[in-house]
Formats: C-alpha cells, structure tokens, sequence
C-alpha cells in the first residue's frame, strides 16, 4: 500500500531536505576504464569493483544543447578566440583579440521534431476490454472518447513528450476546478523543477513536489513556491525571509523544506496522488549524439575560418622597383613595375576531401546514433508502403521503443483522467465499470492508398471486420461504425417507405380497376 504525507507526518526524524532532492542527470566518463589487474590464474582471482565517475549535468544544460545559441561552439572556453599582436619601429607589440567564426547547427531541435512526430503522430488508442460489450458500456466508452479529445489529451501527452525529450523528465498534473477535471504539463522548459517520491518496492508515487518562482520584469526572482501533492492534499509552501514559528516551523521541520512557510492546504479530491511523472535517465534525446554534435560544429567553424582566410585573392609581386596605386576601396587600380619584375595572384588552395570524409562520417554517425533519418529525394511516384517503414525503419524502431517506455505513464493518465472525468459527468460508476486498454502506435508514413485496398481485401477475405477496418482507415471518427449503422437503418427504413408507398399505390390502382369493373 502506498504510503501518502499522513503517515510521513508521524515520522520523529526526516532528512533535511529530502523533498527538495532527485537523482541528478549524469554522463559516464572514461575515467577506470580497464583498470583491472592481470592475471594467468582465475581460481585465485576475486571480483573487482570498478566504480563509475560520472559528469553531472544539469537541466540547465539540456536547454543550452536545445538552442543553437548557447551551444558549446559559441563559449570562448571551449573555442578561444585569437590573439594576435602588432609592432611598432621602437619594438612595443600591441595585444588585440580576433573573434573566430562561429558555427552552430540546430541537430537537437531536428532530433526532438522527428521523434515527437513519430511517438505523438498518431492519437492514443482505446479500446473496451470486456469480452461482452453491451450498449451502456459502448455509451459510456464513447463519453469517455469525446471527453478525451475535449479536454485535449492529446496535446497533454505532446506537451509531457515533449519536456522528457528536450530536458529528461516532465509531469502532467490532475486537478478538480468548479466540477471540471482539468490538466497541467510540468517541464523545467517552464521554470518548474520537479522532485518525484516513489516507493522503493512498487514504484508508484507517493508524493511529488513542484519548485518555481516568481520574477519581477527585470528577471529578478521575488518568490519562491514550492507545490506538493500526495494521496489526498495538495500544499502550497511560499518561501519567506523570516523565521518561521509554532505548528509552521513543526511542518518545514517534517518536510525538511527549510525556509518556506505553509500556505494553504487542500483536498485535491483524488484517490491517488495526482501527478503521472516519467524519467529519461539517459537525459536529453539527443544525448547519445552530443559528443558527435560538437566535433561537427568545431570542425565546420575551423573549415569557415580557413574559407574566410582565404576568400579573397592574394597578390603576389615580384621586384624591388613595384608601385601599387588603388581607390578609396583598396582595389588595385594601376601597378608601376620594371622590366625584371612581376605581379600576379596566388591560387586559392582547394579543401581537402579529408574535410569532407569527416564531415560526412560526424553527420552519419549524429542521425545514427540518435535514431534520425534525413528524408531521400524521391523521384518517382508513391512508394510502397514497405518501402517507406524501409526509408524510416530507424525512427520507426526508435518510436516502438519509446512506445514501451510511455505505456505505463499512459495507463496512469486514463486511469486519473477517467476518474476525474467520472465526477465531471456524474458517471463515477459507469466509468469505474469500463475496462479500457490504452496505448500509443508509432506513426510511419504511408501509402493511404495502399493501406484503404489492403482493408478493403481483409474484409472481403472475412478475416477483418468492417467496424474494425473502420477504426483502422484512419478515416473514421470514434462513433463512425454507430454512423455507419445508422445510415444503414436510415436506407432501410427509405426502402421499406417506397415499398409500402408502391404497395399502397398498387392497391389503389386495383380497387380503381375493380369499380370500374363492376360499374360495367
């Protein structure tokens, strides 16, 4: 059973500063590699324990990454810039600085892009798992589906995707405002740090706390809060200057959040802390290319400056007897020379193919390891649909991998979601009796042609049926098979109108004939 705030009340003694804490954001260094002992002999051998050295980094960083501005490439202490000097008749030099070309490419944001399109192109599949669907629970699946996109759900997940990718975690928060279920995105792209408390055991969240402050308009903080949700409060600390006193003091002393005083504290109206949190250890998506991303830009930067040397033709003379007279410009208007002498401009050197070997060998190996595809020219019609997952298998593996990873912060999404969404509706039961299975499907591009004829050979094969082809097209909205059927009904009942309109018709032309007849 999860243990909430109420029980970490009776604790005596409580860590300072344990909820203001989370595991920091690390890279592994070399440092130890193959330093272990040598040896001809295993049955003497014993285990050797190697610990890692990491670099810690900082969310701060995965931003700096994000934005081609505060790349590394665009730090003098990375890149320095030249000095160079001058001088004079007498001998006395003169320092100055020369800036070197600086460029910085946006790999990250590209990297982020192709990602978030292949995990949030597609919406979040639904599906009733009760083996006997009758028409109160189709009813109250279709509410269900209908407040989903209502409430847009969809752009929550985005939004939730979207701070793990740039910045290795984010959260979405439930909350209860006048009746209506709404939600929140957490992301330190907003301000917010986030400091999730699990059980060590089952995993689920036993209390998050969320730091942000306010700034004035010139960027200096005023206040501090600190929000913190558990089973069943939601609290609200605001930093102050002064000491804290009585019960408030007892309360920082618990929570170890020194310096803030209580607020206000409420019912959140939630059966479990409302907060789903997901974790990226590896940090940023495009950690894994980094390393790759920066030797590019040096490299690029070395090739422009060595371009910018060179951009302009250099002249060459020969002799003692040379005069050069040129414009206010500095272009060369007339040269006054000797017989003996000479004057001429020195070939431009040409790159050197090992500029381009390593430049085409950095920018492989950053979409490759980072799972990015750079689109091909395509110079023929549609390709098939094979084809295509072909041209895109890398972000498509990448994508069914990040599926798994996002599951189970999904199921905690419609569970919490489904809840509150109940109370909105006064359908708590209903909604509590509805068995649904959620997940995410990769999104590939594809052929849409070739996907309508394959369903359409699946269901004449019989082995698909039409509702499920129809869920499937890509088409169809979340009640379309309950329009397909009522469009059935509505031509039947036309149908069995004519008849009986051609029925009434016939029977009265009879009746004519037969009066007539008799008046005979």
């Amino acid at each position: 059973m999860s243990r909430g705030l109420g029980d970490v009340y009776k604790r005596q003694v409580m860590i300072k500063n344990e909820v203001l804490t989370k595991k920091p954001f690390t890279r592994v260094t070399p440092t130890g590699y193959l330093n272990g002992k040598t040896t001809s002999d295993l049955s003497i051998a014993s285990y050797y324990n190697n610990k890692l050295e990491y670099q810690i980094l900082s969310q701060a960083d995965f931003i700096r990454e994000f934005y081609p501005s505060g790349h590394k490439i665009n730090s003098p202490a990375f890149y320095p810039n030249r000095i160079k000097f001058e001088e004079d008749e007498k001998g006395n030099k003169r320092f100055f600085e020369e800036k070197v070309m600086r460029v910085a490419f946006p790999f990250q944001m590209i990297i982020t892009i192709q990602q978030l399109v292949h995990l949030c192109g597609n919406d979040i599949h639904h599906e009733l798992t009760a083996a006997q669907v009758n028409d109160k629970l189709k009813e109250s699946f279709l509410e269900f589906q209908k407040g989903w996109l209502d409430k847009n759900m969809e752009i929550t997940f985005y939004e939730f995707a979207k701070s793990v990718k740039i910045t290795g975690d984010g959260a979405v928060v439930f909350y209860m405002d006048k009746g209506e279920v709404g939600t929140k995105v957490l992301s330190f792209f907003d301000g917010d740090i986030l400091y999730p408390h699990t059980n060590s055991i089952t995993g689920k969240m036993e209390y998050f706390a969320r730091q942000y402050s306010d700034y004035d308009s010139e960027g200096k903080e005023l206040v501090s809060w600190v929000e913190l949700w558990d089973s069943k409060y939601l609290y609200r600390y605001r930093q102050t200057k002064a000491g804290l006193k009585g019960a408030v003091n007892k309360l920082k002393e618990i929570f170890g959040i020194d310096g803030y005083e209580l607020e206000s504290k409420e019912l959140h109206q939630f059966e479990e802390c409302p907060v789903v949190y997901l974790r990226d250890k590896h940090g940023a998506c495009w950690s894994f290319s980094q390393s790759n991303i920066d030797d590019f830009e040096l490299a690029v930067s070395h090739l422009c400056q060595n371009n910018m040397a060179y951009a302009f033709p250099i002249m060459l003379l020969k002799g003692e007897d040379v005069e050069i007279k040129g414009d206010m410009y500095g272009a060369v208007k007339a040269i006054t020379m000797g017989k003996e002498d000479d004057a001429g401009f020195m070939n431009r050197p040409e790159s050197s193919q090992s500029f381009e070997l390593q430049f085409n060998t950095l920018l492989k190996m950053i979409f490759m390891g980072s799972f990015t595809v750079m689109p091909p020219e395509v110079k023929s019609g549609d390709l098939p649909g094979v084809a295509i997952k072909l041209i895109y298998s890398p972000s498509l593996e990448k994508a069914m991998i990040d599926c798994k990873e996002f599951d189970s912060s999904i199921d905690t999404m419609k569970r919490l979601f489904i809840f509150g969404y109940g109370i909105e509706r006064k359908m708590s039961t209903p909604f509590a009796n509805m068995k649904v299975l959620s997940w995410a499907e990769p999104y590939v591009h594809q052929n849409a042609a070739e996907l309508i004829s394959n369903l359409v050979q699946a269901v004449g094969g019989g082995f698909l049926s039409k509702e499920s082809a129809s869920e499937l097209s890509g088409y169809g909205r979340n009640n379309e098979w309950d329009r397909i059927m009522r469009e059935k009904k509505e031509e039947q009942s036309a149908d069995l109108l004519y008849q009986l309109k051609s029925q009434q018709q016939t029977a009265k032309i009879s009746e004519e004939n037969e009066d007539e007849t008799a008046d005979k």
